[in-house]
């Protein structure tokens, strides 16, 4: 549930309890306000689930002052005090049930060496988003990275080098990409990146950047390599077929490996009115035209 929605669920729920409350005082309404705490807590946040639970502990003493001046302002005090220390230990036990449920969410959706996406994460992401964008007409840049000649850093210095590498590579990368792109792991050595673009030329100059940039994170690598990257243009026209656009993509990488690797080589992904699969819309782009 979106944030603001949430919000307008948790105030109406107690601005009804609170109704309820004044007008039925003897009934003992008060343990209700609990799940509201919880909802508060697991959907809005600690802030938010403390300041329920202070709000939820006043509304709860509120019929009772119909009792003064027979009840001592003491008492009062006392019963409010009982309500906000039960209110409040209740949203911390919620709220560390939902920090465990975010941290473990977290790294089932993540690779544990490189804090990338994991691979069935990424083509999750892949799925939702280009459904998604389907009625914005959203266009995006699909890319796969390969690190050239990876196997050798392993077999001279060891997996214990190559994972340093392939950690300061991810490291850099997050660093490169914007926080609306997607980023994960896909294999041992290779990457995959999903862009969100406004046309066809920003996602070529995307790709040519993004080779660009992730090239220099890799020379600044204790065992610096080079990396081969094919990247696909995909039109709001395109067919939204995740295995043939990661298909199409990874072919587009290959490409590169095999023209002499250390390049990047961009495709577009042909619509229903090209009538066949994606394919490269230009040649193979060397890296000197990247730089």
């Amino acid at each position: 549930m979106p944030r603001e929605r949430a919000w307008f669920a948790i105030l109406l729920s107690v601005t009804a309890l609170a109704l309820a409350n004044a007008h039925f005082p003897r009934i003992g309404l008060a343990p209700l306000y609990i799940p509201i705490v919880c909802a508060a807590c697991w959907a809005l946040g600690g802030r938010a689930g403390y300041l329920v639970a202070i709000v939820a502990a006043v509304l709860a003493v509120v019929p009772h002052l119909a009792e003064l001046p027979g009840l001592s302002p003491a008492l009062l005090g006392a019963r409010m005090a009982v309500r906000a220390v039960t209110y409040g230990f209740v949203a911390a036990i919620v709220l560390s049930f939902r920090r465990s449920f975010d941290r473990e969410h977290h790294l089932a959706a993540r690779d544990r060496m490189t804090d990338a996406l994991n691979k069935e994460t990424f083509r999750e992401r892949l799925i939702h988003r280009l459904d998604l964008a389907v009625p914005a007409r959203q266009s995006f840049l699909l890319a796969i990275l390969d690190l050239d000649d990876f196997k050798g850093i392993n077999n001279r210095h060891g997996h214990v080098a190559g994972d340093e590498v392939l950690r300061a590579f991810a490291q850099g990368a997050r660093k490169t990409i914007r926080r609306e792109d997607d980023f994960g792991r896909i294999g041992g050595d290779e990457f995959a990146f999903l862009l969100p673009v406004h046309s066809a030329e920003e996602g070529v100059y995307f790709a040519r950047l993004l080779h660009k940039r992730l090239s220099s994170v890799l020379a600044g690598t204790p065992h610096p390599v080079t990396c081969s990257m094919g990247a696909l243009l995909i039109s709001p026209d395109t067919p939204r077929d995740e295995p043939s656009l990661m298909h199409a993509v990874d072919q587009l990488m290959y490409a590169v490996k095999r023209a002499g690797k250390n390049a990047v080589e961009i495709g577009r992904a042909m619509t229903d009115r090209d009538r066949g699969t994606p394919v490269p819309s230009r040649p193979r782009v060397p890296i000197e035209a990247c730089l």
